[in-house]
């Protein structure tokens, strides 16, 4: 079997490939589980067509690929596929493929393509059917107002997805759990920070300092503080200008903006309907140089003062 796992979705990634390893012999373990990186890729291909150890399968994982720079050599390399054991699995991981590439399609032609993208973030309704899904394989018996709120809290962060509903299985131990006792045990962090930005952008003085104050009593880092304000204040600006330049069509403003769906221009429009061009881009300057003191070792303390520039100037221009 040959795999071509795609996407940003790491965790989801690394159980795809857990599951491929379970089909080892578990005494044969050792011998026939091997990573490689994609720089290695001729030793890569020698593991694969090597036979296994003892009898069961043998896995070999090539890491963050990028077929572009397979070229030539790498093609030639994997002419072999046809002829590899039907007791190897060989799984080639990346963040992205071009379909159009000669190496790509002569592993497509031999392998299966299976994409692991993220949820968006701003889809909760997707997040939280994913949780109620992966809430249901644990037996936990959640409501749909507990699923919500672990939507909310949780995000896109599949991996803390994973760890916050094993945590909560063992918890209620088969019982149904209370949303208070969900509260408790599981805090609302990505939304806070995400709300954080929202009141930034609307002036919102009281509701940013309590945004900021709850999110570093939680003990979340400044510079992640810092460096999701200037990754949204970026995309503002940047969707904003494009706007103001004349372009219509969300497919163009997202791939100028880098945008990966063009769907999310419906929020971003109306996000930026009523702030002007040189507040968010005054805004981002200052958060660039908030993010570049926090580096340099300023102490947490020292966000709140900047930041209440900042929103006193979208404030003051709306």
């Amino acid at each position: 079997m040959i795999a071509i796992l795609v996407g940003d979705d790491r965790y989801a990634i690394e159980r795809e490939i857990a599951a491929y390893k379970s089909r080892v012999s578990p005494q044969w373990r050792h011998f026939n589980i091997h990573r490689f990186s994609s720089n290695a890729l001729e030793s890569a291909i020698a593991c694969a067509r090597a036979a296994a150890f003892g009898d069961g399968r043998k896995v070999v994982v090539v890491e963050e690929c990028n077929f572009k720079q397979f070229g030539e050599t790498g093609l030639e390399l994997l002419q072999c596929l046809g002829q590899l054991p039907e007791t190897t699995d060989l799984i080639f991981v990346a963040s992205a493929i071009d379909k159009r590439l000669k190496v790509s399609k002569h592993l497509l032609k031999f392998g299966k393509l299976k994409e692991f993208a993220k949820i968006p973030p701003w889809r909760i309704d997707l997040i939280a059917a994913a949780i109620g899904m992966q809430a249901k394989e644990l037996n936990l018996h959640l409501s749909r107002d507990i699923v919500n709120y672990l939507a909310d809290a949780i995000g896109n962060d599949t991996t803390r997805v994973e760890s916050e509903l094993q945590k909560l299985a063992v918890y209620a131990s088969g019982d149904r759990l209370t949303k208070v006792q969900v509260r408790g045990l599981v805090l609302c962090m990505t939304q806070t920070n995400l709300q954080l930005a929202a009141s930034v952008r609307e002036g919102k003085a009281l509701e940013m300092a309590g945004l900021l104050e709850e999110l570093l009593a939680r003990g979340v880092y400044p510079l992640a503080i810092a460096a999701t304000l200037v990754t949204q204040f970026r995309t503002w600006l940047w969707v904003k200008a494009a706007l103001q330049g004349g372009m219509k069509k969300d497919g163009e403003i997202a791939r100028l903006c880098g945008i990966g769906n063009p769907k999310r221009l419906y929020f971003l429009r109306r996000e930026v309907e009523g702030v002007s061009l040189r507040s968010l881009s005054h805004a981002l300057t200052r958060l660039l140089d908030l993010e570049v003191m926090l580096k340099r070792g300023v102490k947490a303390n020292e966000i709140l003062p900047v930041v209440l520039q900042i929103v006193r100037g979208m404030s003051q221009a709306a």
